[in-house]
C-alpha cells in the first residue's frame, strides 16, 4: 500500500481525535475540519487560513496548536512537505512552551509522519520512538495507542513484519479497551494492509493471506460504513480495488476504482495517480489496449501535475526571497535618503565636523549597497539557472515520454495486435524515471541554495548506505554490460547526515554508469581507517577533463554532457554532491585526464 494513502487514512483517524475539542458554535476550524473529513482538501485550506488570522480567541493555545497540526496534514496531502513541516514544528514549539504534554507528544507524531511521506524512515523512526517514550512516561493511553499504529504502519512498509504485527495488536487491543472506534477501523485497515505486503512479493499468490485480507477489510468496512466519511471510505475503497485485482475479479475492481474517482477532487494527487496506476494493470490484463494508453496518459498527466506542484512551490520561494532582497536594497535607499536629509540640516550647525559624519556614513551606505547587490546578483544568477534548466532539461524526458505513447498508437492503428507494446511502455517508464531523478536533483538543490536543507547528523553504516544505492544501478549498469567491482566491509560506522550522503553515493554512482563506455567495469569501494572511511567510486568512461575538474572544485560551475548511450543530464549532479558534502565538513576529490575515466572519492569522520 502506497504510504500516502497510509499516512492519509491515519491522518483522518488523528484529527478524528481532537473532536471533542470542537466549540459548540461554527467557527472557521470547524468548517475547515469537515471540509478535511470530505476529503475536500483545498476548501479546508481557505478555512484553515481563516482560523489562524481570525482566531475566535487569541490566547486559546491548545486550539491554535490543533488548528496548525490540522494544516500540517492537509498540505501533506496535497504535497507541501516543507510547509507542513513549518506547521508541525510550529505546533511542537507552542505545545512545549505551553507545556501541554499531550500535544508535544501529537506534533512529534506528526513530524514523524511527515519524514515517512518524504521517505526519511530513519528519520520518522527517531521522532515516532520519541513520541512513544512521552507517551509511556505521561501515562498518555490514547496518544500512546496513536504513536504505535504510526510506528506500525513504518515496518509494514519497511517489511519489519515482526515488528509490525507486535505493534498493530497492541495498539487495536488499547483501541478495543477504549472502544475507540475510529483507531479499531485504522489498526483493522492496518492488518489487511499487512496481509498485502506478505503477498506483494510472492511468486503465487497464498490463498490465506488474501482471505485475511479480505476478513479485516469487510470488518472495517461495517464500522466505517456507519460513519460516512470520505476520508475513511477513500483508503478503504484502494485496498479493496487492489484485493480485487489481485481476485482477477476485474469487474468489482473497476466498480471500486470508479467509486474512487467519483469521490475525489482533482488534486488529490497521491490517491488519483494510484488509482490509474492500477487501471493500467487491470485494462492490460483484459486487452483492452486503447484503455491501456489513456490510463496511462492520465497517470503521466497527474504525476506532471504532483511535479509541477512541488516545482512552482519552490519557484515561489526563490522569487519571495528574490523580492525581498529588492525590497531591502529599496528600504536602505530610503534610510539613505532620510540620513542624507538629517545631515544637510546638522551642516549648518555643525559646519565641518557634520561635513566629516557625512563622508563617513556615505562610505558606509556604499559598501552596504555593494553587498546587497552581489547578493541581488547571486539570487538573479541562481533564478536563471533554475528556469535554464526547467525551460531545457526538464523538456527531453517529457518529448520522450510524448514519443513512445504516439509510437504506441501509431502502430496499433496500424497493425493491431503488437508485440512491442510491453517494450513501449517500457521506454515510457525510463523516461519518466528519467525526469524523477532531474526533478529530485533540482529540488535538492533549489533547497540548497534556498537554504532550506536542514543538517542532521547521525551515526549510521555507509557500507550498507553504499550497497542500497548500488542496486539501484544494477539494471541500468547491465544494460551497458558494465561489471560492478565491489569491495565493502560489512560494517563502517560514521557521522554524517545520512539522507544527503545518501543522495551523494546515488548521483556519483549514477554519473558513473551514464559516462562508462559499454562492456568496462566500474569499481565501488569502502576503505575504513582509524579516524575516518573513505568511499570511491572508479569508472572507466569518457572522464573529465582538469579544466572542467578545477572549474567544478573551485567555482562551482559544471557543463551538462550527455552519457555514453545518450542519457541527458543536467550538470547539477556533481555540483549538489561538492555542496552536500561541504555541509557534513567533507570535501568531493576528482581525479582524471579527460580520456580513461574519472576517480572519485570523500572522507567521512568515524563514529
Amino acid at each position: 500500500m502506497n504510504r500516502f494513502a497510509l499516512l492519509g487514512l491515519c491522518f483522518a483517524f488523528q484529527i478524528l481525535c481532537f473532536s471533542q475539542t470542537l466549540p459548540r458554535n461554527r467557527d472557521y476550524y470547524a468548517s475547515a475540519y469537515r471540509y478535511y473529513l470530505d476529503a475536500k482538501n483545498d476548501s479546508a485550506l481557505v478555512y484553515l487560513d481563516l482560523a489562524l488570522t481570525h482566531p475566535v480567541d487569541s490566547n486559546d493555545h491548545q486550539k491554535k496548536i490543533e488548528t496548525l497540526l490540522l494544516k500540517s496534514r492537509v498540505l501533506g496531502n496535497l504535497t507541501f512537505f516543507e510547509s507542513a513541516m513549518e506547521h508541525a514544528l510550529e505546533a511542537y514549539d507552542l505545545s512545549k512552551k505551553e507545556q501541554l504534554e499531550s500535544l508535544v507528544v501529537t506534533s512529534l507524531l506528526d513530524i514523524g509522519k511527515i519524514h515517512f511521506l518524504m521517505y526519511n524512515d530513519s528519520v520518522a523512526e527517531q521522532y515516532l520512538l520519541r513520541a512513544e517514550e512521552l507517551a509511556v512516561a505521561k501515562g498518555y493511553e490514547k496518544e500512546l495507542m496513536m504513536t504505535q499504529s504510526a510506528l506500525a504502519q513504518l515496518y509494514c512498509v519497511n517489511e519489519k513484519s515482526e515488528k509490525a504485527l507486535d505493534l498493530m495488536t497492541k495498539s487495536l487491543e488499547m483501541a478495543k479497551q477504549q472502544q475507540d472506534t475510529i483507531y479499531i477501523i485504522q489498526n483493522l485497515n492496518l492488518f489487511a494492509s499487512y496481509y498485502t505486503n506478505l503477498n506483494r512479493w510472492a511468486n503465487i499468490i497464498n490463498p490465506e493471506y488474501q482471505r485475511k485480507t479480505k476478513q479485516y477489510l469487510d470488518e472495517a468496512s461495517r464500522l466505517a460504513s456507519a460513519s460516512n466519511i470520505p476520508m475513511l471510505i477513500l483508503p478503504m475503497y484502494i485496498r479493496y480495488l487492489r484485493y480485487y485485482r489481485v481476485e482477477k475479479n476485474y469487474h468489482e475492481a473497476l466498480n471500486y476504482a470508479n467509486k474512487v474517482l467519483d469521490m475525489c477532487e482533482p488534486t488529490h494527487y497521491a490517491m488519483l495517480i494510484q488509482v490509474y496506476d492500477h487501471l493500467v494493470g487491470i485494462y492490460a490484463h483484459l486487452g483492452d489496449k486503447n484503455r491501456v494508453i489513456d490510463s496511462h496518459q492520465k497517470f503521466y498527466n497527474l504525476m506532471r501535475k504532483q511535479s509541477d506542484y512541488t516545482l512552482h512551490r519552490s519557484l515561489q520561494e526563490m522569487q519571495v526571497k528574490y523580492d525581498v532582497k529588492e525590497k531591502e536594497l529599496e528600504i536602505v535607499r530610503q534610510q539613505h535618503e532620510i540620513e542624507n536629509h538629517k545631515a544637510r540640516r546638522r551642516l549648518y550647525a555643525s559646519g565641518i565636523l557634520a561635513l566629516t559624519l557625512i563622508v563617513l556614513l556615505m562610505t558606509c551606505i556604499l559598501r552596504l549597497k555593494s553587498k546587497h547587490n552581489r547578493e541581488l546578483a547571486a539570487n538573479n544568477a541562481v533564478k536563471d539557472k533554475l528556469f535554464s534548466i526547467i525551460s531545457h532539461d526538464l523538456k527531453s524526458p517529457a518529448v520522450a515520454q510524448k514519443m513512445a505513447v504516439d509510437s504506441m498508437i501509431e502502430e496499433l492503428e496500424t497493425h493491431g495486435e503488437s508485440q512491442s507494446l510491453t517494450e513501449r511502455l517500457k521506454a515510457f517508464r525510463e523516461a519518466t524515471e528519467s525526469q524523477l531523478s532531474l526533478l529530485m536533483n533540482l529540488l535538492n538543490w533549489s533547497s540548497l541554495q534556498t537554504g532550506r536543507m536542514a543538517y542532521t547528523p547521525i551515526a549510521f553504516n555507509i557500507s550498507e548506505t553504499v550497497h542500497k544505492a548500488v542496486d539501484l544501478y544494477r539494471v541500468p549498469a547491465r544494460n551497458k554490460n558494465l561489471n560492478l567491482v565491489i569491495d565493502i566491509p560489512d560494517d563502517c560506522m560514521v557521522v554524517a547526515d545520512k539522507q544527503m550522503i545518501n543522495t551523494v553515493v546515488r548521483n556519483l554512482l549514477s554519473n558513473a554508469v551514464k559516462f562508462s563506455l559499454p562492456d568496462n567495469e566500474i569499481s565501488i569501494s569502502v576503505t575504513c581507517h582509524e579516524q575516518s572511511a573513505c568511499a570511491r567510486i572508479i569508472d572507466h568512461g569518457i572522464g573529465m577533463s582538469p579544466q572542467q575538474i578545477k572549474n567544478l572544485l573551485e567555482s562551482g560551475k559544471n557543463i551538462s554532457k550527455s552519457g555514453t548511450h545518450g542519457e541527458k543530464g543536467s550538470g547539477l549532479g556533481l555540483i549538489i554532491c561538492k555542496e552536500l558534502l561541504e555541509k557534513n565538513g567533507s570535501q568531493l576529490h576528482i581525479s582524471g585526464d579527460g580520456q580513461k575515466g574519472t576517480d572519485v572519492w570523500f572522507y567521512l569522520p568515524k563514529a
